[in-house]
């Protein structure tokens, strides 16, 4: 993101929030959708005239709508990012609602609050109350991820003996095992129950399961490698140090750690993604943040593994730090 200079980037910023808050809305209220089969004239469509007469044009200035003068109609790009589900839902209240309502975190704590004043804190990004939104969140988590698991697997494949058994933790939607297994790899998805339903529906036998808490419940084992993907930015210092230690405890002598997240640097300002992340983190999460890479290393050293390797994939913005739980005494 361009650093702000003066106010003419302040109000491109604002610009961009709007623009935000109009694909948000179009999206809640079905108006993408009513354009899926053909184009449509604004009398057509189920929104207050003057509302489409003046958020349209902006849409079509972002890519998203074309126009004759007459009709609206999705562009290439806006009908693929209906169909895959990235503007087809929500509201401007989702969008943005939570960073309207910063002021109270950054004094107080505690995470975001809804309107009602009820907590918006969640475990691992689900609700196991809310099934339906844990669906939500895990298609959206699947739908993005593909990149982010063939690099994955790759890395991961390049360190693994072959048949390993492998501790997919925290692994959600599943796709990271299945990638794996699909190597030949025998994989373990450890999560809560809603989520391992919904992986099991995806993938079925092709992995292993087990549902539970993972800083409480058996982990099973022996493993030869662990891989934690987006779970270390959910929790702070304290709990991950004794998560790494529950590891060191289920992994083979020479085992893998794999911990796939977005990392900061030394100064704790890049990357973009892992900086700007850090805000999800406040409103989400009781302790959670973006770590910097330093930080990782070192707690990873504490609960015995080796000093990682650090992997950035710089094509999708993610980091993989790589470790051993060393042979000798103890281990």
């Amino acid at each position: 993101m361009d650093q702000i200079r003066e106010e003419r980037d302040i109000d491109r910023l604002r610009r961009s929030a709007q623009a935000l808050a109009i694909i948000s809305t179009w999206g809640g209220s079905g108006l993408f959708a009513a354009l899926r089969e053909r184009p449509r004239s604004t009398a057509e469509l189920p929104a207050d005239p003057r509302a489409i007469a003046q958020t349209a044009p902006i849409l079509v200035h972002l890519g998203l709508l074309e126009s004759d003068g007459q009709t609206w109609a999705l562009t290439r790009t806006g009908q693929a990012l209906l169909e895959a589900g990235t503007i087809g839902g929500g509201t401007a209240e989702d969008a943005l609602g939570d960073l309207a309502r910063l002021d109270p975190v950054v004094k107080e704590g505690g995470g975001a609050r809804a309107a009602d004043g009820s907590s918006r804190l969640t475990e691992g990004g689900v609700r196991e109350d809310n099934p339906a939104a844990a669906r939500v969140f895990m298609d959206m988590l699947f739908r993005r991820s593909a990149e982010s698991v063939a690099e994955t697997a790759r890395w991961m494949g390049e360190r693994l003996p072959p048949h390993a058994s492998v501790l997919d933790l925290g692994g959600g939607h599943g796709r990271y095992g299945h990638a794996l297994a699909e190597r030949g790899h025998r994989v373990t998805l450890f999560d809560k129950p809603v989520c391992v339903d919904l992986a099991r529906e995806r993938y079925a036998g092709v992995l292993e399961y087990r549902t539970g808490d993972f800083m409480r419940d058996d982990l099973g084992g022996p493993y030869d490698a662990a891989l934690l993907s987006n779970i270390v930015h959910g929790m702070g210092p304290e709990e991950n140090a004794a998560l790494l230690r529950r590891l060191h405890a289920v992994l083979r002598p020479r085992g893998l750690l794999v911990i796939k997240d977005m990392f900061l640097d030394e100064y704790g300002a890049n990357p973009e993604e892992a900086a700007f992340f850090n805000i999800m983190m406040l409103l989400y999460t009781r302790n959670g943040r973006s770590y910097r890479i330093e930080e990782m290393r070192r707690l990873c050293q504490e609960a015995g593994f080796s000093a990682p390797d650090h992997l950035y994939v710089t094509d999708h913005g993610f980091s993989l730090l790589m470790a051993a739980r060393p042979v000798g005494l103890g281990c």
